[in-house]
């Protein structure tokens, strides 16, 4: 016994060793002037803050185990603290992930890579711009895309969620897939042209019992197949579950001045909307990365717009983005909307068969972002000029026009860490003016 300890202990030893570890640890301390703190402090953080939020830590560890040359194991953990909310100590990520050269499998909750600094209303994903924690679930996706050609690559992945929060169905599963289609003319010109759909389903209501989830249901689920799924008299046939999906071209282009994206997200959630009648409705969107780094790395400009939603079409019916009569929690997660943020979702209102907490869905949006260094200090800004409209079944009394602000700067030193200094102004109309600062010190090992 005592020789297959030592072994054990030796064997624990060596594979430790073979692990590459990084970490992180950060704290936060913030104010505001009024009671909720300006909008891009909370929005699109994963929810490291709330919007009351005045203390945050977070601690961040993953390690990394090399399998084979073109094959690893990576394992992380990260759990932040926030106060003024709900669940104050929660997780971010809690993952697994195999990598090889053709296929990734994340099994867990990971967050998704932050694109052009987190300076973009939505991520480039309409859908998941990281205004919610991380779905715990399994992601199966490619690697890389796949190579057909010198010119054209797929993009695939397929995934199965569970929506573990305190919600009004319980046991809510969600699928996932997405196709993309990658096409490179040449070094300078790349094309990405992406589908991707997710869908609430299963579950139990309050009002209609047990929703179908067995293999037959996720079948029907998948290929978004119109049927019963209520057993109720007079039931309208719809596809079961609540299905919600986007389109992204991406066009990327290097010049003598630096590279170009210039992209458009188009949501949708029903038939329609899928065959464009919801159309302009999305993120329309430029970003510009010069090839000299003198102060600026990055410049964004995006326009959202989610006023059409198919109701000008007269054989379209409302795409009400985010909304959903059975699953009436919407696509949230922990009382915060999965997706772009200025769809607003109301977490204290009380949920009803006739009442939805997604209380605006029609915005129009001037987005403007930049981010920068100048030797080690590095800094963002981001401008959102807002246009709240309501939603169409109970739109607001007037347009409610907001102007959010926000600005960090960081200075990042050779051996005790980083610290930031951010602030955020809010104003408008209709609201009180609110200025928001804070200060962020984070240590990485």
């Amino acid at each position: 016994m005592m020789r297959f300890i030592c072994c054990f202990l030796l064997t624990i030893s060596a594979f430790s060793q073979s692990v590459t570890w990084e970490g992180n640890v950060s704290a936060s301390g913030l104010f505001s002037t009024e009671d909720v703190s300006p909008f891009w402090f909370s929005k699109n953080t994963d929810t490291r803050w709330g919007e009351q939020t005045t203390f945050s830590g977070l601690g961040e560890v993953t390690g990394e185990y090399e399998l084979s040359e073109n094959a690893t194991i990576t394992g992380g953990t990260t759990f932040f603290y926030r106060n003024e909310v709900e669940d104050e100590f929660q997780r971010r990520d809690l993952f697994l992930q195999f990598t090889n050269s053709w296929l990734k499998a994340t099994v867990g909750a990971k967050k998704a890579e932050t694109l052009m600094n987190g300076i973009s209303t939505t991520n480039k994903n309409f859908l998941f711009s990281q205004n919610a924690r991380p779905l715990p679930g399994v992601l199966l996706e490619a690697s890389e895309p796949l190579k057909l050609s010198e010119t054209f690559g797929i993009d695939w992945g397929i995934g199965h969620y569970w929506l573990n929060d305190d919600r009004y169905v319980d046991d809510v599963l969600v699928h996932y897939k997405r196709l993309g289609l990658h096409i490179k003319f040449n070094e300078d010109h790349t094309v990405k042209a992406q589908i991707q759909h997710y869908a609430q389903w299963a579950g139990t209501s309050p009002d209609f019992g047990e929703l179908p989830n067995g293999f037959d249901t996720f079948i029907d689920v998948f290929f978004a197949k119109q049927s019963e799924e209520l057993g109720q008299d007079g039931e309208i046939t719809n596809a079961v579950g609540n299905h919600l999906g986007s389109y992204l071209l991406d066009y990327s282009f290097n010049s003598s001045i630096g590279g170009f994206s210039l992209y458009h997200e188009h949501p949708f959630e029903d038939g329609s909307g899928t065959a464009l009648k919801n159309f302009p409705d999305g993120v329309w969107g430029v970003y510009f990365k010069p090839t000299k780094n003198n102060i600026f790395s990055g410049i964004l400009y995006e326009y959202v717009g989610t006023n059409d939603q198919g109701v000008g079409n007269q054989l379209a019916g409302s795409d009400n983005y985010f909304n959903n009569n059975v699953y009436r929690s919407g696509w949230s997660y922990d009382g915060n909307i999965i997706g772009m943020p200025f769809i607003l979702f109301d977490p204290n209102l009380e949920i009803t068969i006739e009442t939805s907490p997604v209380i605006n869905n029609r915005v129009k949006v001037h987005q403007f972002g930049a981010h920068g260094t100048f030797k080690k200090v590095s800094w963002l800004f981001k401008s959102s000029i807002a246009k709240y409209l309501g939603t169409y079944n109970n739109p607001f009394p007037s347009e409610v026009d907001l102007w959010h602000n926000y600005l960090s700067v960081m200075y990042e030193t050779e051996e005790y860490g980083s610290f930031k200094i951010f602030s955020g102004l809010d104003s408008g109309d209709t609201i009180d003016t609110t200025f928001g600062a804070g200060l962020e010190y984070r240590y990485s090992f």
